[in-house]
């Protein structure tokens, strides 16, 4: 019971007090609203201009096949299931995330995509029974995954693009219905802002309810969310350009929402130079990290299968604001640095888990690093597998990347799926072109100094903690290259996931003992992923 409430009380203090007061509100089941009422007006609405290059995104599209959905069977996190678009929308042998996938309406684009490269109205048709069915089967009374306000907000974007793309073929009463859903959304979700949570969900929030207020017309909503909007844009984004959760997938996520506000707004001759300003770093942030690679890389809670892909990004940010992306080797504020020698590329995390009072999707993965050939990986963090399992302990765990521990201490203290009570801290001590040392202290006050060296032929990694016990982690998903050590060595595997909802094994090393442990990564000519 005591370690319990020390779980919570460490937690807690980390909160924002405003964050304490939203939450008591929501278990009160009072408003967390957006400050005003939105208009009752639905007779104004005009689309917004959206982002083909997001929503057509070729890799995106690739998740949720036209015809599968003609079938009525749906994929999400690599798991399928049979839907017929008027039964309940919840499956109790699948995941929360899994069900909250189901009603972003994301795999919409697959149908209208399939429309317009082959004129079959069976596309349209079945486009129409889907929002029919949410509509239909998700009243507000029921509540679920539905009304969630994070699910509100990629639905209502999602239809909004829907909606722009095929108004002009979509009969009156059709409209009538859609519409009217929209502003029902829209008008619970200015009242139920995630303001006990922060972060993403918050912006995600915000962005919605700026793509909504364009759309209805709402001007006194617009005037007003816009600088909340801005506001939180200045909180998350670091002066580095990287989103302040530290997770290269919801940089991407977040970089998406800035873009597709600053297109709304550009539209309609309301540019903001605010809002338009963060695109640059956002940008060179993304490229820098993913430029070459096969895959995101797995900092935080990440996986390939999630955000849209770069090359949309990087399109999307040419073709509204002829913006290219520069290539960046440190980050400072987030903590990211990136080393090449020839074709291999090393990234390393010298950052803090995340933001303090929302360190929901931080894993124990400070000072870690992975290593790619070509593109390919080759020493990998073990990523995330899914957000509510009995594995996502694992997953955040110390053992889970390739980092250190100290007297058998995680570097944190992850608790739940998205809790963090005591929790590490890292200070570079010194970066040069092909090397990095940083000191970690964990959670109990163990400090452990850690230097990585990259050659043309080999990765050197030292940590070194006087009169403490040390083990270092060493995750491989290639057979060529050669590891070294002087030390105590333990060879076996650990899961590894690249993408949400799959999972392999790969090689794991643990090195051990006590003051020091030093081990050599030897590059051969090729490796293979």
């Amino acid at each position: 019971m005591l370690a319990k409430l020390g779980l919570y009380a460490n937690t807690i203090k980390s909160m924002k007090p405003s964050q304490v007061y939203y939450r008591i509100r929501k278990m009160l089941q009072l408003d967390c609203s957006i400050g005003c009422k939105v208009t009752s007006d639905v007779s104004r609405v005009v689309p917004i201009a959206t982002v083909e290059e997001l929503d057509y995104d070729p890799a995106f599209l690739r998740r949720f096949p036209a015809d599968e959905l003609l079938d009525d069977t749906v994929t999400f996190l690599h798991s399928s299931k049979e839907f017929h678009w008027n039964d309940k929308w919840h499956f109790d042998d699948k995941s929360a995330l899994w069900n909250f996938n189901l009603h972003y309406f994301e795999f919409l684009f697959s149908l209208v995509d399939a429309y317009r490269k082959t004129g079959d109205k069976k596309y349209l048709e079945k486009s129409i029974e889907t929002i029919r069915g949410w509509i239909n089967q998700n009243p507000k009374a029921n509540g679920g995954e539905g009304w969630s306000p994070y699910t509100i907000d990629l639905r209502l974007t999602n239809w909004m693009g829907y909606y722009a793309a095929v108004h002009t073929e979509l009969d009156d009463d059709f409209q009538s219905l859609f519409i009217n859903s929209v502003h029902e959304q829209y008008d619970f979700l200015s009242r139920h802002l995630e303001k006990d949570i922060l972060g993403n969900h918050y912006f995600e929030d915000l962005k919605a309810l700026v793509i909504c207020a364009l759309f209805f017309n709402d001007e006194p909503v617009l005037h007003t969310v816009i600088k909340v909007f801005k506001a939180e844009c200045k909180e998350e984004i670091l002066p580095d350009g990287m989103h302040f959760e530290l997770s290269p997938m919801y940089h991407k996520l977040i970089f998406e929402g800035v873009i597709r506000v600053a297109v709304a707004l550009k539209d309609r001759g309301l540019d903001d130079h605010e809002v338009d300003g963060y695109l640059q770093p956002m940008l060179d942030a993304a490229w820098s990290l993913e430029e070459g690679l096969d895959r995101i890389p797995l900092f935080n809670d990440a996986g390939n299968n999630v955000a849209k892909s770069l090359q949309a990004l990087v399109s999307a940010c040419k073709r509204y604001f002829d913006l290219t992306p520069e290539y960046k080797s440190r980050f400072v504020d987030s903590g990211f640095y990136i080393f090449k020698q020839n074709d291999w590329k090393l990234i390393v995390d010298a950052g803090q888990p995340g933001p303090a009072y929302i360190p929901g999707h931080a894993h124990c993965d400070a000072m870690s690093f992975e290593l790619f050939k070509a593109g390919k990986p080759v020493i990998v963090n073990c990523g995330t597998y899914a957000y509510q399992c009995k594995e996502r302990s694992f997953f955040r765990s110390t053992a889970a990347h390739n980092t250190v521990m100290v007297n058998d201490t995680e570097q944190s203290q992850c608790w739940g799926a998205f809790r963090m009570a005591k929790r590490s801290s890292v200070s570079p001590i010194k970066i040069e072109d092909n090397m990095i040392s940083m000191k970690m202290v964990d959670q109990r006050k163990n400090s452990v100094c850690r230097t990585i060296e990259i050659g043309k032929e080999s990765l050197k990694v030292t940590d070194i903690s006087e009169g403490n016990s040390i083990k270092s982690f060493l995750h491989v998903d290639c057979d060529s290259i050669r590891v070294f050590t002087d030390g105590s060595v333990y060879d076996g595997k650990m899961p590894y996931a690249e993408e949400y909802g799959t999972r392999k094994m790969v090689r794991s090393h643990t090195f051990s003992g006590a003051d020091c442990v030093a081990f050599i990564v030897e590059f051969e000519e090729r490796a293979e992923a």
